[in-house]
């Protein structure tokens, strides 16, 4: 195969961007071109825009935008204006939009305290709590609209409008009345169990969302198996499977809520590594996180990636006083896993203002080896696709190289290389900094998540990997609740033994690769049982059922933080149930500090500690519901608080922030330019060590107060 070599000079395009000021990252310059290439007229975006950005210019120019969180909005270019996003000084940065493919509930019940919570059992004034008056929203595929888990009879009709966007017919959001460029798919309001299901998608007719709507919020039979919130209403999105279609999904779910006057928890149980970064810097974490804001709470499944899975995760810290690389033997999807997939894809994040190399070789077992070059992120912004030649047979591989992220300033590498049937070897070095790589299938239809095994293989010098930093993006946002799963707790009453949960063998462990802790609360995510669509292709074990006119509806098992996630969600609207007032960082710190320890997970909050398994702990929806009722409302109380206190200010190391208040809180510090640089627990008076941080203006912000903080050297 002729090797084409893409640099920024050759990508006429996107030609502004420079090595000192990119605005997008390599895997934007590259996906842009491909899409081009097989024949796109209209490129999904995402960027960050300025302040009050005169939408007209762009919209002469024939760009359509969607969804807007604080600065991040979604957008539909045509090819030609493409350069505008480079040209335009009010767009900050720019992402294309990455693709993706496209217990039983009686004991999740139990395991999280929600049993109590349902009959008003040690709820404070005995009120009883079910999850009314707020809204679910489900980001996912596989949904039945006629289920009689939360969408029968006359009492539990709760499922108020689907939005799918593989349905073709319409009319859209936009024809409803919503934005104007929420205008593609099928937004049905009413008949909703005669439309019968979601369209047909990369999935088939599935019954995931069904699973995990059941989870967070069925009604069950007769009470068995009954979701966490079964008194909430519901809203559901076949979303189109990339990240600019899930932000327009929920910028519908947000504006639905606000027409309503309710608060709005959406659940996302899905997860990508090959989403821009992993350390929650990407535009869509920013998207989250300014969503967080104005009072909307995500919850994401942590992964699958866990402790007794596969090791798909290695890292090297590099010393320049020593000669060093990193070797290891890349485990095929197919030694694996059954599935359909066209390789690996390795991906690779160093450390800021390090460069690193790395390259792969093919070997057979007579020792024949072939390789790529060395690849190093000191070559600057690169895309190469080549081939290596064996005996005849050619596989092909794509590199990205960038020195330096737009929206972390990492070093980057992702190698993609095709199936073949050869060992793979990845070899990565540098003079010094930390390297982080991850092996992931490269599925047919570009879905999953699937790790795979960094071997040592029985090779002398090679490494086998490990199951840490195992988080992908969405649950990377700072202000996203990221979930956990373990075994629920279980008691026997013929043994009268009680058996403690531990951590599911999947269940991904963190941190992120800039030492933020996720996950942070783990809930039930084994064996749970819930409702299965009617209409799904896939068979399914029928544990409960029940009959609607001729129809036999069934409730089943599964297992992963896809079950753990809900669970949350479903907690989180008796919380705001019980007090809608509560803001985002009021809901995240209520549920970490009333998280229930036990002899497995150890003493977690006590010791004010996060786990890499457990966050936090597990869930306890008792306790979070009574902190809940406990709580003021943080926008009645601001009213009354002196401004935020920070000294000495300018500083050039320490500095002292005062509260005026003891109440539990979380300080975040941001950069001028949005980033999260740093955040703790707070109460009346915190220090910080601001010696390490780079000189400027920075944000401080506790609950709805900010400060500015100057940084000297």
């Amino acid at each position: 195969m002729k090797k084409i070599l893409f640099t920024l000079l050759a990508m006429s395009i996107l030609m502004g961007a420079s090595a000192q000021n990119k605005k997008c990252g390599i895997d934007t310059k590259a996906l842009v071109a491909e899409q081009i290439a097989a024949g796109a007229t209209h490129i999904d975006m995402l960027a960050k825009m300025a302040p009050n950005f005169d939408r007209a210019v762009f919209e002469k120019a024939g760009i359509v935008f969607g969804a807007q969180a604080g600065q991040i909005v979604t957008m539909s270019v045509p090819v030609e204006a493409l350069p505008l996003l480079e040209s335009a000084k009010e767009v900050v940065q720019y992402s294309i939009s990455h693709t993706i493919a496209a217990p039983e509930c009686n004991q999740d019940r139990f395991d999280t305290r929600t049993d109590s919570v349902h009959q008003g059992l040690g709820v404070i004034n005995n009120l009883a709590y079910d999850g009314e008056g707020v809204y679910i929203g489900i980001t996912d595929w596989g949904f039945d609209y006629s289920h009689p888990n939360y969408n029968a009879g006359t009492g539990n009709l709760r499922l108020e409008m689907a939005w799918d966007h593989f349905k073709l017919s319409g009319p859209t959001p936009a024809d409803k009345g919503y934005s104007e460029g929420l205008n593609y798919g099928t937004l049905i309001t009413d008949h909703l169990r005669s439309a019968q299901g979601d369209t047909s998608n990369l999935y088939g007719y599935g019954t995931h969302g069904t699973h995990v709507a059941g989870i967070t919020a069925g009604r069950g039979v007769d009470g068995d198996q009954m979701g966490q919130a079964p008194g909430a209403k519901l809203l559901f999105c076949s979303f189109g499977l990339g990240e600019k279609p899930w932000m327009d999904a929920v910028a519908w779910m947000k504006q639905v809520a606000q027409d309503s006057s309710r608060r709005l928890v959406i659940n996302s149980s899905w997860g990508m590594y090959s989403f821009s970064t992993l350390d929650g810097t990407s535009l869509l974490s920013q998207a989250i996180n300014a969503w967080s804001e104005e009072g909307v709470v995500f919850c994401t499944s942590g992964g699958n990636n866990g402790h007794n899975t596969v090791p798909f995760h290695i890292s090297r810290t590099f010393r320049s006083d020593t000669i060093d690389t990193l070797r290891t033997v890349v485990v095929r999807a197919s030694d694996i896993y059954s599935i359909s997939e066209t390789g690996q894809v390795l991906i690779m994040w160093g450390e800021e203002n390090h460069d690193f190399s790395a390259c792969i070789r093919l070997r057979k077992n007579d020792s024949t080896i072939w390789h790529t070059p060395m690849f190093s992120t000191a070559m600057g912004d690169t895309v190469i696709y080549d081939s290596i030649v064996h005996e005849g047979v050619s596989t092909g591989y794509r590199v990205l190289v960038e020195h330096a992220n737009p929206f972390d300033n990492r070093p980057h590498i992702q190698i993609d290389i095709n199936k073949n049937t050869l060992q793979t070897q990845l070899f990565i070095t540098a003079t010094e900094g930390t390297v982080h790589a991850w092996n992931v299938a490269n599925k047919e239809n570009h879905a999953g998540n699937e790790g795979c095994s960094f071997s040592q293989a029985g090779r002398d010098g090679f490494t086998s990997g490990d199951s840490f930093y195992g988080v992908g993006e969405p649950a990377c946002a700072a202000k996203c609740i990221s979930v956990a799963a373990h075994n629920p707790d279980r008691y026997s009453q013929s043994s009268g033994i009680y058996r403690i949960g531990r951590i599911a063998d999947f269940s991904s462990a963190g941190p992120l690769i800039n030492g933020v802790n996720k996950p942070e609360i783990s809930a039930p995510g084994v064996d749970i049982v819930s409702s299965i669509s009617y209409w799904t292709t896939g068979t399914y074990p029928t544990l409960l059922s029940t009959y609607v006119g001729n129809r036999k509806y069934i409730w089943s098992s599964m297992s992963g933080t896809s079950m753990s996630s809900p669970a949350v969600t479903g907690v989180v609207a008796l919380m705001l149930q019980a007090n809608p007032n509560l803001s985002v960082e009021q809901i995240r710190e209520i549920i970490f500090t009333t998280a229930r320890n036990d002899s497995i997970t150890g003493p977690l909050v006590a010791s004010g500690t996060m786990d890499v398994h457990w966050g936090w702990g597990k869930i306890d929806a008792l306790r979070a519901v009574n902190e809940s009722v406990r709580r003021v409302s943080i926008n009645e109380v601001e009213t009354t608080r002196t401004p935020l206190k920070v000294f000495p200010n300018p500083t050039t190391g320490m500095v002292t922030v005062h509260t005026g208040c003891g109440e539990q809180q979380t300080l975040f510090v941001y950069s001028i330019d949005g980033r999260l640089v740093h955040q703790t627990p707070v109460a009346a008076e915190t220090t910080l060590d601001a010696s390490s941080w780079n000189p400027g203006i920075y944000i401080l912000r506790v609950g709805s107060r900010t400060e500015k903080l100057i940084v000297n050297r």
